[in-house]
């Protein structure tokens, strides 16, 4: 019997190695997985911070910009109001002139576009009550050549006046006039409003 136990405590002995081993390598194996699986999800959550960090970095960044776009606009707008609230002024001082300084600005304006033949000028009701019973007279004594006619046609106008020739119209109403300066003028307009603020 001695012989049998001895050939049953090594088939145990080598049975409890062998296990041992088995376990030792599951062990080893489960280790290896967890090691694997910790750096992945180590990479994975890093990898997810740096698209979180890089969206919520995007994102902000187009906010801004889209927070100093609105403010360009915002500004660009109000000096465009300020600007157009210059020329309105200056239309009114024009429309508001005491009658003899006004009478001077509307010979000014129709000696330098008058052309040099038979034509007529036109004004607004209000401005034909201003206008002296020299007027014509006067403005014709100064044109080179030519020769205008007060019309007894009246425009709807604010100020100033229309000259007529033969059908084609050359419009000196001061809304015209200033419409068609407007673009050359907007910018120096715009220095010597906002230039200094700006510095």
């Amino acid at each position: 019997m001695a012989g049998l136990d001895k050939i049953l405590d090594s088939i145990k002995a080598e049975s409890d190695n062998s296990v041992a081993d088995k376990i030792k390598e599951a062990n080893d194996r489960a280790e290896k997985i967890k090691k694997e699986a910790e750096a992945s999800v180590a990479d994975e959550c890093k990898d997810i911070e740096d698209k979180g960090r890089k969206s919520a970095e995007d994102t902000l960044s187009r906010a801004e910009s889209a927070a100093a776009l609105l403010k360009r606009k915002a500004i660009l707008s109000e000096k465009q109001a300020i600007i157009a609230e210059v020329f309105d002024d200056a239309e009114q001082k024009l429309i508001s002139l005491p009658d003899a300084q006004y009478i001077d600005t509307i010979t000014k304006i129709a000696v330098k576009n008058a052309l040099p033949e038979e034509g007529t000028i036109i004004f607004s009701a209000a401005d034909k009550k201003r206008l002296p019973a020299s007027f014509e007279a006067d403005l014709n004594s100064k044109l080179k050549g030519g020769r205008l006619k007060v019309s007894d046609e009246t425009i709807d106008a604010a100020g100033g006046f229309i000259l007529s020739y033969g059908g084609i119209e050359q419009n000196c109403t001061f809304k015209a006039l200033i419409d068609a300066s407007r673009e050359k003028l907007t910018d120096k307009v715009s220095k010597v409003l906002f230039d200094k603020t700006e510095a």
